[in-house]
């Protein structure tokens, strides 16, 4: 073979060698941008899946915020349509007893002054004197009866009122207090009952005695204002121990108008009525009640109501049943 062929050889050769390798570097290389491209879109694909993860958590948060604010919207509309409910029946209540307020003093001073002059005519015969004074009476009883209701409940309110406690018999004040009542009762044809469980020897107990007698007489007085046929009961139950206390369970009924159902909590606040409408135009300041339920949580106790309107009324209300005043 020729020297010059088998120099064309050998380039060929080296030359396919080369190639190859050049063909092994290139597919290398290849391999190198696939794996860095695969290792990139790897990267991107994370990337991408972290920010829709992201993104789906800053969903579920701004959902849960705006959730949030929508609840406490909701509950700022309902309180604010509650404080309008409260500011209108507020406004009732308010107009209610002015006008009740006017008439509970207005009534009396009208008759007082009214049969006051009356008093003065020439040659008035006995008879109609003595009614006459008796009617300024009954008037000025119920004006002083007024006003000293409104002082009472303001000393209340500002906390001037105190607890006085001692032996009292509960007997006692309860036929006391069915004494005095008595002949009122019976002069409008209704029958007049009362109850005393525990015998005398037992019917001892701590409590402030004028506070129970205060709170008897205004229990009886609002039974009497609102019936006028069948019976008025009072008295009490006896001892129980429901609570975990000794209590005695005192009670006043009556066959009268009753109460509606929407107005038996009402009846217990500072110059409310049952009737707050004045439908009825019944006698009475609505002071009588909210004294009442004042006096019986200062003694420890607690006071409510079973009525239907219509249907009379059951006026309940607890006392602690008191014996050592060391133990308390």
């Amino acid at each position: 073979m020729k020297n010059s062929d088998k120099t064309k050889k050998e380039r060929a050769s080296n030359l396919i060698i080369a190639n190859i390798e050049n063909a092994k570097e290139l597919a290398n290389a290849s391999k190198a941008v696939s794996f860095k491209n695969n290792k990139k879109g790897k990267k991107l694909d994370t990337l991408i899946d972290s920010n829709v993860n992201n993104a789906l958590a800053l969903s579920i948060a701004a959902n849960k915020e705006l959730k949030f604010q929508n609840q406490a919207k909701e509950r700022r509309i309902k309180e604010l349509s509650q404080a309008i409910e409260k500011a209108e029946e507020s406004d009732k209540l308010k107009s209610a007893f002015l006008a009740n307020l006017s008439h509970e003093i207005r009534t009396p001073m009208n008759g007082i002054l009214g049969f006051a002059d009356l008093l003065k005519e020439p040659g008035l015969k006995s008879d109609k004197q003595q009614k006459y004074i008796r009617i300024v009476e009954k008037s000025g009883t119920r004006l002083l009866n007024t006003i000293n209701n409104i002082i009472e409940m303001s000393k209340i309110q500002s906390g001037l009122v105190k607890i006085n406690l001692k032996e009292t018999n509960i007997n006692r004040q309860i036929e006391k207090v069915h004494t005095l009542f008595k002949p009122e009762i019976e002069n409008k044809g209704i029958k007049f009952f009362f109850k005393n469980s525990l015998p005398t020897k037992e019917a001892f107990f701590l409590t402030d005695c004028e506070k129970i007698y205060a709170i008897l007489i205004h229990l009886i007085k609002n039974a009497i204002k609102n019936t006028h046929k069948g019976l008025i009961e009072f008295g009490y139950g006896g001892t129980n121990s429901i609570t975990g206390k000794s209590e005695l369970m005192f009670f006043v009924k009556d066959s009268g108008i009753g109460i509606p159902k929407d107005r038996k909590k009402a009846i217990f606040e500072s110059f409310v009525q049952a009737d707050i409408n004045d439908k009825m135009a019944l006698q009475g300041n609505g002071l009588g009640l909210s004294i009442t339920k004042a006096y019986i949580e200062m003694l420890g106790g607690k006071i409510w109501v079973e009525s239907d309107e219509g249907k009379g009324a059951e006026f309940y209300f607890s006392l602690p049943y008191r014996i050592d005043l060391a133990k308390n």
